[in-house]
């Protein structure tokens, strides 16, 4: 048996199934995608998500609160030992002890009133059974005092209501989460621009590298021929060697770039790292119109920073209500009615007739002399108030002026956009007639040095250009939350 064979071919096998297995997935990206992948995966979204999660549950419990609730109530067992005095027909007093074990239980509907701040509830349940245990004199003695029904209500009528500026401010609040998920999803667009034009030219850097190489090799050669036919001097030689190490060095550089962005783009995007990625550059960049006064007024529409300020307005309003009713008169109102029955057996208890209980009162506070606390505490919201306009107006002023700011930079850079490419035009067919020229020995090396580095200048002000329009054109999206090109807002 030729086990030298078998051993060759098993190693022969090793090394085509790794090869299969090592090789790169490629995954071909448009700036949509990036930008659609990042706002599915990263971290900061599911933050946002989160807090809009909670403000629902926060808005949901706070009209739960204003639902009825039932409730039931015990207290099992009770019990007491007390010495109490007793008068006597003479007037004297006689000292007694008493034992007793005492139970209850009722159950209890109650409803919060939000237009009021009051409160309704009804009631049923045995209020008491009293045991009276054995003492020094007697023996065992049961009662038991029901209550079939009990209406109540107790009602201020000066009194701050916080359900009130609760039903006001808590949806705002809501709205505000649902506005900055929106607001991260624009902020997440944005950043995956500058993730994919980092690695983008990374990647025309890399393949500029690689084809200077090339042409540096080439042209080194062409150069030691021609030196050693003694048509250029020793010194040409040493620039296109120097040259080669020059565009080696290059390369290098590219290559170390386009893995540190590749990385940073896999971390964004939640890519595996055997992926390989491969960039698909916008074609063209879209031609639309910003008009200013629409920008201005979806801005105001859609940003967080709009509901913001009214919240925080009304809960101004708010405060300012609450230092006057805290610190003014307070009126509360109770007033109940119910049925009634006591006896010492249970069943009888629940039996006709009952009786009937009514109960009211009406409890007045009225404040005499604070000394100015009240008034300084009015006068510290009203001065909170007056901060807080001056606050919003300033932020809309500055604002206004960075969203008309961006506009006119939208225009500028789409015209620079425009030169830049018609300059790394220009340049990559100076630069291909010149070297087509030194090759012929028209030039001299000097002029070919000049001709590449206007192209590899032409080439990254191309590239810095097209990445600064779609920077500027996701950051106006990002400050009004509309789409210009589309013409459709981003608020859903």
């Amino acid at each position: 048996m030729n086990y030298r064979l078998y051993i060759t071919l098993f190693f022969l096998l090793n090394i085509f199934s790794n090869s299969i297995f090592a090789q790169e997935k490629v995954i071909r990206l448009r700036l949509d995608e990036v930008i659609e992948r990042a706002q599915a995966n990263a971290p900061e979204v599911r933050i946002a998500k989160a807090r809009r999660d909670r403000s629902r549950m926060t808005y949901d419990n706070q009209w739960l609160a204003l639902k009825p609730l039932l409730r039931f109530n015990a207290q099992l067992p009770v019990y007491n030992r007390v010495t109490f005095p007793v008068t006597q027909p003479d007037g004297s007093q006689l000292f007694k002890r008493n034992q007793s074990l005492s139970s209850n239980f009722d159950v209890e509907i109650s409803k919060t009133l939000a237009g009021t701040g009051g409160r309704v509830f009804a009631s049923t349940g045995l209020r008491q059974r009293l045991d009276i245990l054995p003492a020094e004199e007697g023996g065992n003695r049961n009662f038991y005092f029901s209550n079939p029904i009990y209406l109540g209500i107790s009602q201020p009528i000066f009194g701050f209501n916080s359900f009130k500026w609760d039903k006001k401010i808590l949806p705002m609040v809501l709205e505000e989460a649902e506005r900055e998920y929106t607001e991260q999803l624009a902020d997440i667009a944005q950043q995956a621009v500058t993730f994919f034009f980092d690695l983008y030219i990374a990647q025309l850097n890399l393949e500029s590298a690689k084809r200077d190489k090339e042409n540096a090799d080439e042209l080194y050669e062409l150069a030691k021929n021609r030196f050693s036919v003694g048509k250029i001097a020793e010194a040409d030689v040493l620039q296109m060697e120097l040259g080669v190490m020059q565009a080696e060095t290059r390369m290098a550089s590219a290559e170390l770039n386009i893995q540190s962005s590749s990385n940073d783009l896999r971390f964004f995007l939640g890519i595996g790292v055997m992926d390989k990625i491969v960039l698909v550059v916008p074609g063209g960049v879209p031609q639309y119109l910003v008009s200013p006064g629409l920008a201005l007024e979806q801005a105001r529409l859609n940003r967080k920073f709009t509901l913001t300020q009214n919240r925080q307005l009304t809960e101004s309003e708010r405060d300012i209500e609450r230092v006057g009713k805290e610190n003014g008169v307070d009126i509360n109102i109770q007033a109940g009615f119910g049925l009634s029955r006591s006896d010492a057996h249970l069943g009888r208890a629940y039996s006709l007739p009952y009786e009937d209980q009514e109960n009211i009162s009406v409890g007045i506070s009225v404040p005499i002399a604070d000394w100015g606390r009240a008034k300084s505490q009015r006068q510290m919201a009203e001065a909170d108030r007056e901060l807080l306009e001056f606050t919003i107006e300033q932020e809309n002023i500055n604002f206004e002026r960075n969203v008309l700011l961006k506009i006119r930079q939208l225009a500028i850079i789409r015209g620079q956009l425009a030169i830049a490419e018609r300059t790394n035009e220009v340049a990559e067919k100076r630069y291909d007639i010149t070297q087509k020229r030194y090759t012929v020995g028209k030039v001299d090396v000097t002029e070919l040095n000049v001709a590449l580095r206007e192209q590899i200048s032409a080439r990254q002000g191309f590239t810095q250009a097209l990445r600064d329009f779609w920077a500027a054109h996701y950051e106006l999206q990002r400050l009004t939350l509309y789409d210009f090109e589309n013409g459709a807002s981003l608020v859903k």
